[in-house]
């Protein structure tokens, strides 16, 4: 969280306690809301009259705060706890998961899928909302949480559920800051951090670079200098195959590692120099055939994994578990590239997207909603399993090293190798704050339009890419385009 947020967050916490009562990541010092508050028994006696009655007053007091900071504010009146998304990729192995290793069955947990994409997702749920629908939790996503968590109708503080800001402490912090509104007020919680990484055919890689190992193999790709370098040795040794899966995949990398937002802070529009390394970047690949022609989310952007026609993929944390594009592209346990893969640091740290649980006004299961956000963001032992049972990078580092430093994760897609051990270093240097506005999914998706179009020839230059960008993206409400 940063300083300013973390500041407010603070004076709103000691306005109502003197203490802060719950920190993510020990399990052991945290509390349903169903739970007793602590006998003042429990506190030290003392030979000293006075020493012991203050003391007991002291204990009273931090009972009586504890009891108020963890209230749960949500009713009891909904039969089950209803999430929403617009894939369950995510949402139905976290339930499996929460009902296996909990008293909650299957029947008390539901996912209900709004019917579209992710970015469209913002627009499902508006839509959803205004009916009567049933809603308690729902997943919001980094290009468009901002537009969610600023609205109080369509999201509740976390304190309603009875957390503090401290429950989250051992989180990744960028994770905490991005689901804080802009007064300060914890609005979301994510279970994930999502670096990402270079995936490549292990047999490819062998055959035509002679790199044996993920660190040989980093050697190839260290740097976009030499990531190029060696995409032109393939096509130049008669190689006809692709170095990137996608201009998609190539942009989340990109995209990523932009220094300005989209939007400075009168919401302008900010086209700057990075728009024109990465758009003549794209075009080189296409034509030279350094990335492949598919598009993303595609059946053909699974089939290149297994023809031979990509050396790899730019895939992230959640594109590696269980059913997950990996999986896909390698054609599930009996597909022809099934553990062929493995996966190295790649040319520059990135992360793709992420994925934050928000209360709904509309919430009436407290009890479980507080349970099932408690059981994958907060609670060390839970998080951990959760993480083995998916493969999922889950948002605590201290969980992370510890699986990483005990080799407990061994990922059959990646032929056993532990993709932890590689994407661990770069979680650690997760910076988005100052870096997203609540329109993102809306301008890239305009951009990346017009930068498709260029890369393929169907605009002639730059310039007239730039001025079809602009056009599109003066259509977005809220925002103003010079």
């Amino acid at each position: 969280m940063n300083k300013l947020k973390k500041s407010l967050a603070l004076i709103a916490t000691l306005a109502i306690a003197s203490t802060a009562f719950y920190a993510c990541g020990d399990s052991s010092s945290t509390a349903d809301s169903s739970s007793s508050t602590p006998d003042s028994s429990s506190s030290e006696e003392s030979s000293d009259a006075s020493s012991e009655e203050s003391s007991e007053e002291s204990s009273e007091t931090e009972e009586s705060s504890e009891a108020e900071a963890v209230e749960n504010k949500v009713p009891e009146t909904g039969d089950k706890l209803s999430i929403l998304c617009w894939t369950g990729d995510d949402v139905e192995k976290m339930i499996e998961n929460f009902t296996a290793n909990t008293d909650y069955t299957a029947e008390q947990v539901e996912y209900v899928n709004v019917g579209s994409k992710g970015q469209e997702a913002r627009e499902q749920y508006a839509n959803y909302f205004a009916g009567d629908e049933d809603v308690d939790l729902f997943v919001l996503e980094a290009d468009w949480i901002l537009d969610y968590i600023n609205n109080d109708e369509y999201t509740a503080p976390l304190s309603d559920l009875g957390f503090t800001d401290a429950d989250f402490d051992g989180c990744y912090d960028y994770t905490v800051s991005i689901g804080t509104d802009n007064n300060g007020v914890l609005k979301a919680a994510s279970w994930q951090a999502t670096p990402g990484g270079y995936v490549y055919r292990t047999d490819l890689a062998e055959q035509y670079l002679g790199a044996k190992t993920p660190e040989e193999m980093q050697e190839f790709v260290k740097d976009w200098d030499t990531f190029t370098a060696t995409a032109k040795k393939l096509q130049d040794d008669g190689h006809k195959i692709a170095m990137a899966d996608t201009l998609a995949g190539m942009w989340q990398v990109w995209q990523y590692n932009r220094d300005n937002a989209w939007l400075d802070a009168d919401n302008k529009l900010v086209v700057d120099d990075y728009c024109k390394t990465y758009a003549e970047l794209a075009k080189d690949y296409y034509t030279n055939g350094y990335v492949t022609t598919e598009d993303a989310w595609t059946d053909g952007w699974y089939q290149i994994g297994q023809d031979d026609s990509t050396m790899g993929y730019f895939f992230c944390t959640w594109c590696l578990g269980a059913g997950s594009m990996l999986s896909n592209a390698e054609g599930g346990e009996a597909g022809p590239t099934f553990g062929k893969y493995n996966i190295t640091a790649g040319p520059s740290g990135w992360a793709w997207g992420g994925s934050w649980l928000a209360l709904s006004p509309k919430a009436d299961n407290g009890t479980i909603a507080r349970d099932f956000i408690k059981y994958f963001t907060v609670d060390t032992a839970t998080a951990k399993d959760y993480a083995l049972f998916k493969s999922e990078f889950v948002n605590n580092p201290d969980v992370m090293k510890e699986i990483v430093d005990e080799g407990s994760n061994k990922n059959a897609l990646l032929g056993g190798q532990d993709q932890f051990s590689i994407l661990y270093e770069s979680a650690a240097n997760i910076d988005m704050d100052g870096k997203i506005t609540a329109f993102d999914s809306q301008i890239k998706d305009a951009f990346n339009t017009a930068v498709t179009k260029y890369a393929k020839g169907e605009i002639a230059s730059y310039d007239e890419m730039i001025t079809e960008f602009k056009t599109n993206a003066a259509k977005i409400e809220g925002i103003t385009v010079e």
